[in-house]
């Protein structure tokens, strides 16, 4: 079967690996290493719990970078391989589920899906729909620029839940950092075990070639 070259998959382990310490370690840093946290995984919840306790700029700069991290990957391997690169993404399940719905909506607005929620899969579409690497980067920039703008606006108009949240996980901060520890730990062997059960499905000898009568990107 059709492998991307490793620095791909390099790239796409290294932060993956970062995004699962983020989720099992988040209740320990959201308190007192911010930033750090924000360094392993900005997601909405992240962002959202770090944003009364960090001055803005830092918060903007390492929300917005650590956001785009994983884009350029697969919108480059959406780009150089085109339909083996959809077909690659069908092999890890998390993805592959939300590929048929990702590419109605793309095939509707390829742009308002890169601006809106450039996750893994639109950006590989718009890379195999060869959408302009600068207006993919425009819209991409733009796109989570406005997420990250909404989440600190929301922080700072609800001051008193987001607060009385914290309290909470710093109060059980411990407990909470190993049932997310645990969770990241089950996630992660069960992706393991889906791929190694599609490898072993996956007949010997499927090649590129047969991708372009399933693929309309």
């Amino acid at each position: 079967g059709f492998q991307i070259p490793w620095i791909y998959t390099a790239a796409i382990g290294v932060l993956t690996i970062a995004g699962k310490a983020g989720d099992a370690f988040g209740p320990v840093l959201v308190s007192e290493w911010p930033l750090s946290l924000l360094v392993l995984n900005s997601n909405d919840l992240h962002l959202g719990l770090t944003s009364p306790s960090t001055h803005w700029l830092p918060w903007y700069i390492i929300g917005t970078l650590r956001r785009l991290a994983e884009d350029p990957v697969f919108f480059l391997i959406g780009w150089h391989y085109s339909d083996q690169g959809i077909r690659w993404l069908h092999r890890w399940p998390s993805l592959a589920n939300s590929l048929q719905r990702c590419r109605s909506a793309f095939a509707k607005s390829a742009a308002l899906a890169v601006l809106v929620e450039p996750g893994a899969v639109v950006c590989l579409l718009a890379g195999a729909s060869r959408m302009t690497p600068l207006v993919f980067f425009a819209l991409n920039l733009s796109g989570t620029l406005a997420r990250l703008l909404l989440i600190r606006c929301l922080a700072a108009s609800l001051p008193g839940p987001l607060e009385a949240l914290l309290q909470l996980v710093r109060h059980f901060s411990l407990p909470l950092a190993m049932l997310m520890a645990t969770i990241s730990g089950i996630g992660c062997i069960g992706l393991l075990r889906a791929k190694e059960e599609q490898r072993e499905e996956e007949p010997p000898g499927n090649s590129g070639h047969e991708l372009s009568a399933n693929s309309d990107c």
